[in-house]
């Protein structure tokens, strides 16, 4: 369970720094960034919710 976790928490924040990446690329306009920006801090910080849970003893086993 806990290789799960950790692989899922990556898988998260591999979809978190494309969206990322492409936001940056589509210019300095600013329109609808404001929602994208919020997903990408929310995405990362599920990501890493989820690496760090796969540390603990419960999910061990």
């Amino acid at each position: 369970m806990s290789i799960v976790l950790a692989l899922t928490g990556l898988a998260v924040l591999l979809i978190a720094l494309v969206i990322f990446v492409r936001n940056q690329r589509i210019g300095t306009d600013g329109t609808n960034r404001g929602s994208t920006r919020r997903g990408i801090i929310l995405l990362t910080f599920f990501g890493l919710l989820l690496g760090l849970a796969s540390q603990l003893p419960v999910f061990r086993g």
